[in-house]
């Protein structure tokens, strides 16, 4: 029922990128899944049925950022996690989220300790955009 009602309410917004086995083109082995409004492209939601050399990067980065390009994207945030992004451009960057515990213990432990978690988490941002591969250039002047 989640991918009809999304089919159904955010057709417009949505980005499905799918990886067939070249003997069964009728079932996808891997997808990723963005979302998109306006010049902005997030991602990246992805499952794959088996493992495939660079099936991952090509489902979550590169034919994203393509599609992106070819529809004049602006941005593309791909996602939390993973020092893998930073060798293809992407520095670290926070994310936010809502979370619901209906357990109060559970609820209590982690809002102790949540402050704890966030530095720590800024931290290896940090550590990780320390070396990024690109630099950020000056704007160029126009005559120069």
């Amino acid at each position: 029922r989640f991918f009809e009602q999304l089919h159904h309410n955010y057709r417009d917004r949505v980005l499905f990128v799918a990886a067939y086995d070249k003997e069964d083109e009728r079932h996808p082995v891997g997808m990723s899944f963005c979302l998109y409004k306006g010049d902005r492209l997030y991602g990246r939601y992805w499952g794959s049925l088996q493992e495939i050399d660079c099936l991952h990067f090509d489902a979550c980065y590169y034919t994203p950022i393509e599609w992106a390009i070819d529809r004049g994207i602006q941005s593309f945030d791909p996602g939390a996690g993973g020092r893998h992004k930073k060798r293809r451009g992407f520095p670290a960057t926070p994310n936010y989220s809502l979370h619901r515990f209906y357990n109060n213990r559970l609820a209590q432990i982690l809002k102790s300790y949540i402050g704890q978690i966030n530095e720590r988490e800024q931290e290896e941002i940090d550590a990780v955009n320390e070396d990024l591969p690109f630099t950020k250039l000056p704007p160029l002047l126009l005559g120069d």
